[in-house]
């Protein structure tokens, strides 16, 4: 239903943007197919979208999928990934500071503090917004805890250094995902103390919304507006609340698994079956508390007269992983896992609306969507493809992605075992076309080939050679891969380190 306010879209006038991922979400857990988690806002608003049932992330980590949305570039092209640099580098445009220059008010509002000045991810915001790794435990939050204007003379400076008491803090929070029961009771007794009604339940960050809705009533109501929303609910770690549990010991049984990264995929015995299980549950509990969200924020815009006419995007910048292959929470590998991610595009006034397409497609291919659909398409080289173009035509090529390895991060590495270091510190392509995919091993240049016809993926006892398609596909991956390790890799500077140590990353 409109708002009060709602207007009309006008003829020939620019189309107010959004777009939101929602992080760690991935497909299979995203209602749309098989999955049990059900989101009516939504599962509704999909039925005037064109929906992507193939979808995939060009990496399976924050850093590197987030720089792929805003510049519509790969990893290997545009060099912000874990074997070369850890920040974007300037020279690549940016989505926002292109929709800037031409007219648009643009907002950055992101949980998730790796889309932020310090990697280069806020260049082009007229106002960036972005929170911290403690907002995960300390949701009652009403404020963001950075937020940061454009000036003339440049993008917004880089914090100079966290603070003493972040550096403990961090360690403290790492200790305790060890226990996560200690954080679940922390954040429990915190929470119902500022917000006895209990209007947060679930919310992590929950000042985006309204940050949202009163920038967009402050803009000119004729001037195009470009927000860009991450949501983090369904990052680890994940916190039970008590009151939410069949009984004290049922909910020991979930808040005693340890969730620190290093505890999970360091120590030489595996989680068990049923630890993984449970925390698969929490995971997806903290999907569908997701659906409440995004139907505040779609709110915002009808309130602001701007529905009408917003073209709007919702996908993941990657999955999550519960111990399959070995593999927990994600990053490093090309696993589906991983890389498959939700995405569902709206058009003003809901054109395709109910269209289901057979075609990969990216959230890389946000950018080239965006400039398309705001007739600001230009010369720029961008290896996504429009998803209106998707919508109905199958994707010229291969769409590719890529595992970058975790060796970059050294305070993590040196935590692993030899065997574990050779799992997780893999560098591989994987390619994708119809119901084919080819993982490419970047080092020994092993090729391996998987048939998708059924859905899941079934791995073939040997890649086929003399078919077209996948010698295409094989090559495609093995020019990526050289790329990959031909990037020129830059030092980690020591505050992006700590930065993303502290966001879990080791």
């Amino acid at each position: 239903m409109k708002g009060a306010a709602e207007r009309p879209a006008a003829a020939g006038r620019p189309p107010n943007v959004v777009v939101i991922v929602l992080d760690c979400v991935r497909a299979s857990d995203f209602p749309g197919g098989a999955s049990p988690v059900r989101m009516p806002f939504v599962e509704e608003l999909a039925r005037s979208s064109v929906t992507f049932p193939r979808a995939v992330s060009v990496a399976p980590w924050t850093l590197p999928s987030h720089a792929s949305v805003f510049t519509g570039l790969y990893p290997w092209e545009h060099g912000c990934h874990g074997r070369a640099s850890l920040q974007l580098p300037p020279q690549h445009p940016r989505l926002a500071a292109i929709l800037r220059q031409a007219g648009y008010a643009t907002a950055s509002f992101s949980a998730n503090p790796i889309i932020s000045p310090s990697y280069g991810l806020a260049d082009g915001f007229d106002l960036a917004e972005w929170g911290e790794w403690w907002e995960q435990v300390h949701r009652w939050k009403a404020r963001s805890s950075h937020a940061r204007e454009s000036r003339a003379d440049g993008p917004p400076p880089i914090p100079e250094e966290l603070s003493a008491r972040d550096r403990t803090a961090r360690s403290l929070k790492t200790a305790l995902t060890r226990l996560p029961a200690t954080l679940a009771v922390g954040e429990s007794i915190g929470r119902r103390t500022v917000d006895p009604r209990r209007r947060w339940v679930g919310n992590m960050n929950p000042w985006i919304e309204p940050d949202v809705a009163r920038w967009l009533q402050q803009q000119h109501a004729e001037r195009p507006t470009f927000v860009f929303v991450n949501l983090i609910d369904a990052h680890e770690p994940y916190l039970l609340e008590p009151s939410d549990a069949a009984s004290i010991s049922d909910w020991w049984r979930y808040m005693r698994i340890p969730q620190d990264v290093i505890a999970l995929l360091a120590n030489p015995t595996p989680p068990r079956a049923e630890d993984l299980t449970r925390l698969h549950e929490l995971y997806r509990r903290a999907i569908a508390g997701l659906d409440r969200r995004i139907e505040r924020l779609v709110a915002a815009y009808r309130d602001a007269g701007r529905w009408e006419n917003t073209l709007f995007v919702l996908t993941s910048d990657h999955g999550q992983a519960f111990g399959e292959h070995g593999m927990i929470w994600h990053g490093v590998r090309t696993d589906e896992e991983m890389l498959r991610v939700p995405l569902l595009m709206r058009l003003p006034g809901d054109e395709l609306g109910g269209t289901r397409s057979n075609s990969w497609a990216t959230p890389m291919d946000v950018a080239p969507t965006v400039l398309e659909a705001t007739g600001l398409w230009s010369s720029e080289r961008v290896s996504g493809v429009s998803l209106r173009t998707l919508a109905r035509s199958p994707r010229p090529g291969a769409l590719l992605a890529a595992g970058d390895g975790t060796e970059w991060n050294a305070a993590f590495f040196e935590h692993l075992s030899p065997r574990r270091r050779t799992e997780l510190n893999q560098f591989s392509i994987a390619a994708y076309s119809g119901d084919h995919k080819i993982v490419v091993d970047a080092i020994s240049g092993a090729v391996r080939e998987y048939d998708l016809s059924a859905g899941s993926p079934t791995e073939l006892p040997r890649p086929r050679t003399g078919d077209r398609v996948i010698d295409g596909m094989v090559r495609d991956a093995q020019d990526a891969a050289e790329l990959l390790m031909k990037s020129p890799v830059a030092p980690v500077d020591e505050l992006v380190d700590e930065r993303l140590r502290s966001w879990g990353y080791g």
